[in-house]
């Protein structure tokens, strides 16, 4: 029995195979059918840097970031170019600025100033320059006209003989002219008169009051007094009759010319002066109106704002027999509600964000 109990299992499980021959070894263990080596990891199979991370499949910088897309400078950005609209379409081919002419055009449409903010600073100046040098010809052409008119000669005839010379008066007959508003008296009988003689006179009326005694000039008008002692003038000084018949003429044309050319230059320093005021309201609106423009373009809005008050008082002083004049707080109210509607209809200047791309954010 023991024989045969010791020969049983070897025509058992030793003759079909033990588990180590016929079990896991003969088919296969896992090493032999392959484990998670050799079936393949995932090193074999494809990490993700085999099967391709983010840098391989391409992350926000193989995409294409906004500079590659294209951010808003190359897109177009809302204005169709830069912020004061110069280019369209997303060509940068500039829009020419108005000239001379156009400014004075566009100055009476408020809608319009955008493009007037784009004037250089020399073509502003030049424009305002041949504006107030019209306005000074056309009022020193009225003035000729007037003074052409008048015949020297003729007032010449209605003056007493005198001369003023050697700092002093001569006449051989007092001289007395009474008319509205208007007393003159000369004498050579009285060597001069005071403060209080033409202040008498101006009481019963007048309102221009010339007394000219031998040595002395009193003048008062509206109020005003003014004396000019003869000596001063210096004994080179010699005045007559005669002299302002033929010559008088020609010195008040000179001198009429020479106070116009300082007129001219005082009303462009004038002109800029005022929309340099006109710019602290300027800034003021646009606060109200929570716009962000710059301080040239609202200097230039009050430059050429200004331009529709100054044309209309030009107007008002040519027209002859007419003596009409704009209250100044009228021009200031019409100027402001001018810049007004301009600066609403300017561009706002703040810069414009670029607009989020595909892979673009916050990593």
């Amino acid at each position: 029995m023991d024989n045969q109990f010791n020969q049983q299992p070897n025509t058992g499980l030793e003759q079909q195979g033990n588990d180590s021959r016929q079990g896991y070894y003969q088919q296969g263990n896992p090493y032999q059918q392959g484990n998670a080596t050799q079936q393949s990891t995932y090193y074999q199979q494809g990490n993700y840097n085999q099967q391709g991370n983010p840098y391989q499949q391409g992350n926000y910088m193989s995409q294409g970031n906004a500079y590659q897309q294209g951010n808003f400078y190359q897109q177009g950005d809302p204005y169709g170019g830069n912020g004061y609209g110069n280019y369209s379409g997303g060509s940068f081919e500039p829009q020419k600025a108005p000239n001379i002419f156009q400014q004075f055009a566009f100055s009476f449409v408020p809608t319009l100033y955008e493009r007037l903010t784009r004037v250089k600073v020399g073509s502003m100046i030049g424009f305002v320059t041949l504006l107030v040098l019209v306005a000074t010809l056309l009022s020193f052409a009225s003035v000729m006209v007037s003074f052409s008119s008048i015949d020297m000669g003729e007032i010449a005839s209605k003056l007493p003989e005198f001369a003023l010379e050697d700092g002093r008066l001569y006449m051989e007959e007092d001289f007395l002219f009474d008319e509205g508003n208007v007393f003159v008296y000369m004498t050579e009988g009285i060597d001069s008169f005071s403060y209080e003689d033409a202040d008498a006179i101006a009481d019963e009326g007048y309102q221009n009051v010339m007394l000219v005694g031998r040595d002395r000039l009193s003048l008062m008008q509206n109020g005003e007094y003014q004396q000019l002692d003869f000596s001063d003038l210096g004994d080179s000084f010699a005045l007559s009759r005669e002299w302002i018949a033929t010559k008088m003429a020609p010195f008040i044309m000179v001198i009429i010319i020479v106070l116009y050319t300082v007129f001219f230059l005082w009303r462009i320093l004038w002109y800029f002066l005022c929309a340099a005021v006109y710019l602290l309201f300027a800034m003021l609106i646009a606060s109200v109106m929570n716009k962000r423009v710059s301080a040239e373009a609202l200097f230039r809005t009050a430059v050429y704002a200004k331009v529709l008050m100054f044309v209309v008082a030009t107007v008002f002083d040519l027209i002859p027999l007419v003596d009409l004049s704009v209250p100044f707080l009228f021009r200031v109210a019409i100027t402001t509600v001018f810049m007004g509607f301009a600066i609403a209809k300017l561009p706002d200047n703040r810069p414009t964000p670029a607009p989020m791309t595909m892979g673009q954010g916050w990593r």
